[in-house]
């Protein structure tokens, strides 16, 4: 059974952007701190806290598809600043035992949500950072682990799309986090996503097949690794299946929503 044109269409997450904001500086001189972003944007003032900010909703990063296959093990750190409502801005890997999974790391943050800190009981945009062991299988249950050994074999033994008794249905789609600093350029783009469908309708391992800017390509692994369809069946038997589907960021939207 092949996909249509319809079904990819369908299946595409058009990102909308929160609306703009204006951020207030903190009077407090002598305890703030000028931060930038890497585009030499205006400054912006951010204080020590005495209450610290913390995660309100964090998402699991992707692991890089081919460091995953290869059983490569590692670590990164990245910084951010927390602002008035929870928003990560200025996202910047600060070190990383290879640079995927830096780059995993700071689109795992731009996709969660966070409570900013407080000075005096009241909040402050809240400098903080993340630091996160990346391990092939630490966090896999079976039939996760019994998937990843498919594709370490090369995959011949998953179905495709074609091989189903119908197309998996969607039953949870989250939306990408727009990358920041292409937010800001006005940048729109597209990245192709390919998956692994489980037996229970998970999404695993996704993978980028390409991506006009790669920070696309992670913010769009980061949101599939979130998704959740129907489990797919072939001949009524549950299966595990590939699927790729194309996800478009599109800048005009964003400049309408704001």
């Amino acid at each position: 059974m092949k996909p249509t044109r319809c079904d990819y269409r369908c299946l595409s997450a058009i990102v909308l952007a929160v609306a703009g904001y204006c951020t207030p500086v903190v009077s407090d001189a002598a305890e703030e701190t000028a931060v930038t972003s890497p585009k030499s944007t205006p400054a912006i003032a951010v204080v020590k806290y005495d209450v610290a900010p913390s995660a309100k909703r964090k998402v699991a990063p992707v692991y890089p598809y081919d460091l995953l296959i290869q059983g490569k093990t590692g670590w990164a750190e990245a910084t951010f600043v927390i602002d008035y409502v929870g928003r990560p801005l200025f996202a910047n890997p600060k070190n990383a035992s290879d640079p995927a999974f830096a780059k995993a790391l700071v689109a795992m943050v731009e996709a969660s949500e966070y409570v900013p800190g407080k000075r005096d009981k009241r909040i402050v945009m809240s400098p903080t950072e993340e630091k996160i062991q990346f391990s092939p299988e630490q966090s896999l249950d079976d039939e996760a682990r019994r998937v990843l050994s498919l594709l370490r074999a090369g995959g011949a033994e998953i179905p495709s799309l074609a091989q189903l008794d119908e197309r998996p249905r969607a039953v949870r789609q989250d939306s990408p986090a727009y990358p920041r600093a292409l937010k800001d350029d006005g940048l729109t783009g597209q990245a192709e996503i390919e998956f692994v469908i489980d037996r229970q309708g998970r999404a695993l391992f996704p993978r980028i097949v390409s991506a006009t800017h790669e920070d696309f390509g992670w913010a769009a692994a980061t949101a599939v690794a979130r998704w959740r369809f129907q489990p797919p069946t072939r001949n009524g038997e549950k299966v595990e299946a590939r699927m790729s589907v194309p996800i478009l960021f599109d800048s005009r939207k964003l400049a309408a929503s704001d």
